[in-house]
């Protein structure tokens, strides 16, 4: 019988010193490139050497890729507690003269991105963190020198001044005023991309970074932060893009989801702002500033019971807006006609906070309750706030109060200031009605909306301008003031609505 065949499998063989080296370049490269998933690459790389005899060429490497991914990650308000893990574990692994510890030290105490966070959360970091401020300057500077290479040890020394930028400094030590950090020519994308966002936000920086690096997505979050401040005029059609791309690669950073919710409530589409509110407070809730857009996007989309009972939540954690739910609850409540309980609210939000807001709702429910006395001292300090040169509210009101006090003169006065606000208000309206419909450069939906309601705004404000004047002629007639009365019966009179009454005023008076 002859022997039977026998087959012998090869021995697979490792990858050669040369591939070795290739794929740590490779690795290095991305590393410098510095976007989230280059990190994420060249930290795979190196962890996949980093094992048998190269683990200990590898080691330094993979520790420097997790520290920075574990800033990232706060940086974007994404859980960072994995990598925070994993990078106290492979500090345990590294020779004790590295002094890894220290850097561990340093990238612990970098806050989150307080967009993404509870307030109170933030808070708390910063207490707990608060023995190592005065120790910032002094890591600064060892971050100088150091084991690990010069680009990561900049990194964190960047992390860690922006975070405490207004911390207390050494007497002749230079003190930031504002404005974007410069990006020194050459620098790696890694670290003009944390100059850029560090106080204020270098836009053309980012710009750089993006076309250097198109992967690098979490840049788009910060240029996005940009525009959505100024979305309510252009409708933001830039800012889409940007904030589709960093939910679609960041759907569960509380940054991303909130400032998603946040632009569709700025252009007045809270009915998909509540998604993104919502998923933020599913990973965050306590965030106080989903809560509150949570809950003037319930009320602005008619669902009054659910804004009333996410308000209610907001008051029983005791948020640092909590004002501001008393002040919704007690909006909706007076809305219902449920005067006693929306009194009580609103007393409550003015025991916590003065805004005209505030103080324009709490005159009206006194109004209406006929509280006179409380009434005018609320709407007066409304009218005389901050912004109370625009509240034609307080002022109307004022009016009525007068009128209900059986007080002609000042009525008048009342009323005729009221009269002179709407129509400031609705010259303002018109102007940007005009705009709006000359504009083809917005996103067209948006522009839609605004045309709408602008024409709505325009319409209901001369109405009220033209009301202001007829009762502010009808109270100056009655305090016997006729020539102050004549010219206002002429503005009234351009309000059809109003001619049976402006012919009798006419009448009463003459002329």
């Amino acid at each position: 019988m002859g022997l039977a065949g026998a087959g012998c499998a090869s021995v697979p063989k490792g990858p050669t010193p040369a591939e070795i080296a290739a794929a740590r370049a490779t690795a290095d490269a991305r590393l410098l490139e510095g976007c989230y998933d280059c990190l994420l690459f060249a930290r795979d790389t190196y962890a996949r050497f980093a094992t048998g005899k190269s683990r200990a060429a590898f080691l330094q490497p993979l520790f420097e890729a997790e520290l920075l991914i574990t800033l990232r990650e706060k940086e974007l308000a994404l859980d960072a507690t994995a990598s925070l893990a994993r990078v106290r574990a492979l500090a345990a692994e590294l020779q004790p003269t590295m002094d890894a510890a220290r850097y561990v030290a340093i990238v612990e105490a970098v806050p989150s991105d307080s967009m993404g966070l509870p307030e109170v959360e933030e808070f708390a970091f910063r207490r707990a963190n608060q023995a190592f401020v005065p120790k910032i300057s002094g890591e600064m500077n060892w971050l100088e020198t150091g084991a690990i290479q010069p680009v990561v040890r900049q990194y964190l020394s960047i992390s860690i001044d922006c975070k405490y930028i207004n911390r207390a400094r050494a007497a002749g030590a230079p003190v930031r005023l504002g404005g974007f950090r410069e990006v020194p020519a050459g620098s790696s994308p890694l670290i003009a991309y944390r100059l850029a966002t560090c106080d204020t936000i270098n836009r053309q920086a980012l710009l750089d970074v993006r076309e250097k690096v198109p992967g690098f997505i979490e840049a788009s979050l910060f240029l996005a932060r940009l525009d959505v401040a100024n979305a309510n005029r252009t409708g933001g059609s830039q800012v889409r893009p940007l904030l589709a791309e960093t939910y679609a690669r960041f759907p569960l950073s509380t940054s991303v989801t909130y400032l998603n919710g946040n632009f569709q409530q700025v252009i007045g589409v809270c009915k998909d702002a509540l998604r993104f509110y919502d998923e933020t407070l599913a990973i965050k809730p306590l965030h106080e500033n989903a809560l509150l857009g949570r809950t003037v996007c319930l009320t602005f989309t008619d669902r009054m019971d659910e804004a009333v009972a996410s308000a209610t939540h907001m008051i029983a954690l005791k948020t640092s807006n909590m004002h501001e739910a008393y002040y919704w609850r007690a909006w909706i409540y007076h809305r219902r006609g449920d005067l006693p309980t929306a009194r009580r609210d609103i007393e409550d939000a003015k025991r916590i906070a003065a805004t005209g807001n505030i103080g324009r709702l709490a005159g009206v429910i006194e109004y209406d309750q006929d509280d006179l006395d409380v009434s005018e001292k609320d709407l007066t300090n409304a009218k005389f706030g901050a912004n109370g040169i625009n509240d034609c509210v307080a002022r109307w009101y004022l009016g009525l109060v007068n009128n209900k006090r059986n007080k002609s003169p000042e009525a008048a006065v009342h009323f005729e200031d009221a009269m002179a606000c709407y129509g400031r208000s609705a010259d303002y309206s018109e102007a940007g009605l005009r705009q709006m419909q000359a504009r083809t450069d917005i996103d067209p939906d948006f522009r839609a909306r605004q045309i709408e309601g602008l024409t709505a705004a325009v319409k209901e404000e001369r109405a009220q301008q033209y009301a202001s004047a007829c009762n502010a002629a009808n109270h100056y007639a009655r305090a016997g003031n006729r020539d102050k009365a004549r010219p206002l019966l002429d503005i009234a009179a351009k309000d059809p609505s109003l001619e049976k009454t402006v012919a009798e005023l006419r009448r009463i008076i003459g002329g």
